[in-house]
């Protein structure tokens, strides 16, 4: 199972250049790294959940239970939702003094059969959802999911997101965001994907 993890490590790398390892712990490995252009780092992370393929895709799917999911979260709403794709549109509580974020993010599904691996792409989607009084609006986003089905209960996750913040931001906010949120989310993700509710699901672009 470690040299299956380690390979898929690096065929997964989204793009070239130095990633810095930030946490290992709890079966979690988390990377931040520079991008260009962009003034806060990009982040990956791989896991490998115990639970089954389609039940950790289900999780995403769930929008009403997104909640859950994302920490600070504050509000989900449902925009749109088909049968691969969909976009729900999030509220982001901010560490004092920085003012709270929203944004709309568009979620694409794919199955590649020969790897036995569901693809999602992530990014920001400008203009889905009504600006909200009080909130700074992301606009500036990009990220992939990639799930890896090694046996019927484990399943290999490689994560990758680089986005804007929207607004000026402290340092310490910045760096602190980037290495605890996408932690805190994968924890809580290998807490939801147990749930009953996840349990024996299919969909059919997986067909």
């Amino acid at each position: 199972m470690k040299s299956l993890s380690a390979l898929l490590l690096v065929l997964f790398l989204p793009f070239h250049g130095e990633w810095e390892l930030k946490k290992d712990k709890d079966g979690i490995k988390l990377y931040t790294k520079h991008e260009e252009g962009y003034a806060i780092k990009a982040v990956r992370a791989e896991t490998t959940f115990h639970a089954p393929l389609e039940a950790c895709v289900a999780v995403l799917r769930d929008i009403d239970n997104l909640i859950e999911l994302f920490p600070d979260c504050q509000k989900v709403v449902k925009v749109k939702q088909d049968e691969n794709s969909q976009i729900h549109y999030l509220q982001l509580k901010a560490p004092w003094p920085v003012t709270d974020r929203d944004g709309a993010f568009g979620l694409k599904y794919r199955y590649d059969r020969t790897k036995d691996m569901v693809i999602i792409e992530a990014e920001m989607v400008e203009g889905a959802y009504p600006q909200q009084n009080g909130f700074i609006r992301l606009n500036k986003g990009k990220g992939t999911w990639k799930f890896k089905r090694l046996d019927a209960e484990h399943t290999q996750l490689d994560y990758y997101y680089l986005g804007d913040a929207g607004g000026a931001v402290p340092a310490w906010v910045a760096n602190t965001v980037i290495e605890e949120s996408p932690f805190r989310m994968l924890t809580n993700f290998h807490k939801l994907v147990k749930l009953e509710r996840y349990q024996g699901k299919k969909f059919s672009f997986m067909q």
